[in-house]
């Protein structure tokens, strides 16, 4: 799995700019964040504790296992962090990147082509992920009639 350092390493090498690599961590914090909220902790996993998970790669292979929480993957956030997104599907974090500083930058060409590669990257996780593991699905009762 990349680090955080990895990452902008290979962002500053295939797209050259002038964004200060602080800001890069910040944007790449907020993408896991989003990603925990809107995918990770939609799913159902092995553990009991959802809050005490970390996701890992061994191989190709994403693997949960008990150790912290999301919220201190978030909270000790800097450029040793592991980034959650396992290869294949972690260009979506170039592509993240390529965005923001395209937006910051003001260009809206390169911005609307890296935000298409951005989404269909983030789908194309996604869809793998769903597949994966099985998502949380809400208690019945909520939507029996009768409970109205």
């Amino acid at each position: 799995m990349a680090t955080v350092a990895q990452t902008i390493e290979q962002f500053n090498t295939e797209y050259p700019n002038q964004v200060d690599d602080a800001l890069k961590v910040t944007w790449l914090r907020k993408c896991e964040q989003m990603l925990i909220n809107e995918i990770y902790i939609q799913h159902e996993h092995d553990l009991e504790d959802e809050s005490k998970l970390k996701l890992s790669v061994s191989g190709s292979t994403l693997v949960i296992t008990r150790a912290g929480t999301f919220a201190d993957h978030i909270s000790n956030f800097d450029m040793d962090t592991e980034l959650l997104v396992p290869e294949p599907y972690d260009d979506l974090y170039l592509h993240y990147l390529a965005q923001r500083v395209a937006y910051n930058t003001n260009d809206k060409t390169r911005y609307n082509t890296a935000a298409t590669m951005y989404n269909n990257a983030l789908l194309t996780y996604q869809q793998y992920f769903n597949r994966t593991y099985k998502a949380i699905t809400p208690s019945k009762k909520l939507f029996d009639h009768n409970n109205l």
